[in-house]
């Protein structure tokens, strides 16, 4: 360390020895003597907190620290004078040592703002027991998240809204992954030590798992790649809400190249799933897509999930199920049924499965969700019967369904027939449809789809009690037909209003209406979805299940219900 002292004047003079050797010091430093007059103006002494310049000669009366009240931030360290307070150096000593004692975090041991600055200087690399036992705080999960997965994290939509809005549940869900499919891929069923540590790392994180997404875990007969019941169902009994299983080849293909039996979901697997659906009562979304399911093996998990009470969503996309297939989740959508959504695109779907879903439409009152998109083997006859189906549920109120996608399904000009009087139908709750890729519609089906917009709805209970309607006119611009006069009595009967298609959104790209006939049905669509935000209230929709209504009119049935109560 040097300390610089002041010379006397004649210590000075009188040692020219001493001088030379202070001079050659300073030629040591590589300090350049420069004669420019201006140049010898000394800089600015450095200055303390308080202010004030250090003494002349004096290094250390410049560094001046003010002490720091708890709830107060400690100031930025740089500069020459910066003195590290002592608080700052016991919470980065109590930080270092978390590990061995975390007695610290303890509720009324410091203050909450001395807690979540230790909590910050904390390491991500703490052990996951101990950083799950003891830290609650957000930031410091969201900041280990970013350490591990920072191309994860930083990607757009990779939030935390997905995993219960917490950035800790996020991090032992996506670690618990993880976990799982290398393991798969890696240990059989002889290794009872990684299996073991799984079993442990599942029941630990039980607190704050929920969404479990599994993507290409290894596919293999012999060994199963997840124990369900061990690994996932029983330490996480009463937890569990989203299941997402999609078996692939964690590895790579490797240097066999593509073999069949790397991918899709085996026969034990779909028996092991399907043991342990009847006792998940918490399981709310069951996704299966990917997984090159066959009508054999869709039928055992249906087995299982006919033991089920609590799914509300199942994602069957993208596999290999045919008619027998959908014959059997057909059948789960009886009087008891739950579920909301049912996802069966891109499979092998033909017109006698879709016979088989539109008959279990006419009794279904919890669905909302369905969709059918690119199974090209409904064709015109299937599609027929689904719009058929939704339309007779409609008019006996016992319809839910408010999303219906049919999008490359074949469908030809009785199915658009059959669409558009299941739009214009009264008691419709469908909110958005979508039948785009069906090339064989033509333009009389756009015709038929925009007249269901712009003519109003047919009284469709009075033409099934007896009435008898006229033919529509071809134009839409037209009167709409008068009801016949059947006897005095129903003449005397008050005309039931206009109701507007609850429609909002319709997609029918690729259906060759022609550019005219789209731009006209566009139109017609928005200024139907304008006029039905506009008069909510004279929407009439059946009420929901258990009472409970979720449109948009839910303060003025509130209203009505409570001004007839009184």
């Amino acid at each position: 360390m040097v300390v610089a002292s002041t010379p006397t004047p004649g210590s000075v003079h009188g040692n020219k020895s001493q001088l030379a050797t202070v001079t050659s010091g300073i030629g040591a430093l590589g300090v350049q003597k420069n004669d420019d007059p201006l140049a010898k103006t000394p800089p600015p002494r450095s200055r303390g907190y308080d202010n004030q310049p250090g003494a002349v000669g004096n290094v250390l009366s410049a560094k001046v620290a003010l002490a720091l009240s708890p709830s107060e931030h400690p100031p930025e360290r740089s500069g020459f004078p910066y003195v590290t307070p002592l608080l700052e150096l016991c919470l980065e000593s109590v930080a270092r040592g978390f590990a061995k004692d975390q007695r610290c975090l303890l509720k009324g041991r410091l203050p909450d703002s001395l807690r979540r600055r230790i909590v910050n200087l904390l390491d991500t690399r703490l052990s996951l027991e101990i950083a799950g036992t003891w830290i609650e705080d957000e930031a410091y999960w969201w900041r280990r998240a970013s350490c591990r997965w920072p191309t994860f994290v930083t990607k757009p939509g990779s939030t935390a809204v997905a995993h219960g809005r917490s950035w800790k549940q996020m991090y032992f869900e996506k670690d618990f992954e993880e976990a799982v499919v290398a393991a798969s891929g890696s240990c059989d069923a002889t290794d009872h030590e990684k299996q073991t540590r799984l079993d442990q790392k599942a029941l630990f994180g039980r607190r704050w798992i929920r969404n479990v997404r599994f993507a290409n875990l290894a596919s293999d007969e012999k060994n199963p790649a997840l124990r369900f019941e061990p690994t996932l169902f029983r330490p996480l009994a009463g937890r569990l809400t989203s299941l997402t299983i999609t078996y692939g080849a964690p590895n790579g293909l490797g240097a066999d190249g593509y073999h069949r039996s790397k991918f899709g979901m085996s026969q034990n697997d779909c028996e092991s799933l399907s043991n342990c659906l009847g006792s998940a009562d918490s399981l709310l979304t069951l996704a299966l897509p990917n997984n090159f399911l066959d009508c054999k093996k869709v039928r055992i998990v249906a087995r299982g999930l006919g033991e089920n009470v609590s799914v509300t969503k199942l994602d069957l996309s993208h596999n290999h199920i045919g008619c027998r297939g959908v014959r059997a989740v057909a059948k789960l959508l009886d009087g008891k049924s739950i579920l909301r959504v049912l996802d069966l695109g891109d499979n092998r779907v033909a017109s006698g499965g879709a016979f088989a879903l539109a008959f279990a439409l006419k009794k279904n009152t919890s669905l909302q969700q369905v969709c059918l998109r690119l199974n090209a083997e409904i064709g015109d006859e299937g599609g027929e019967s689904i719009c058929t189906a939704l339309r007779h549920a409609s008019v006996n109120r016992t319809s839910r369904v408010e999303s219906l996608n049919l999008s490359g399904c074949g469908l030809g000009p009785r199915s658009a027939r059959a669409a558009a009087r299941m739009i214009k139908c009264e008691n419709s709750v469908l909110v958005s449809l979508h039948f785009a890729g069906n090339d064989d519609f033509g333009p009389e089906a756009g015709g038929a789809f925009r007249a269901a917009f712009l003519a109003a709805p047919e009284e469709e209970e009075e033409s099934l009690n007896g009435g008898h309607v006229d033919e529509p006119s071809s134009k839409h611009n037209k009167q709409r037909p008068m009801l016949v006069k059947i006897n005095s009595q129903e003449s005397s009967k008050k005309k039931k209003p206009a109701v507007l298609p609850s429609v909002r959104f319709l997609e029918t790209r690729g259906c060759s209406f022609g550019a005219e006939t789209d731009d006209a049905l566009h139109d017609a669509v928005s200024k139907n979805a304008e006029l039905v935000d506009r008069k909510g209230h004279d929407v009439q929709f059946p009420d929901r299940i258990g009472g409970v209504i979720t449109n948009k009119t839910f303060f003025e049935n509130l209203r009505e219900t409570s001004r007839h109560e009184g």
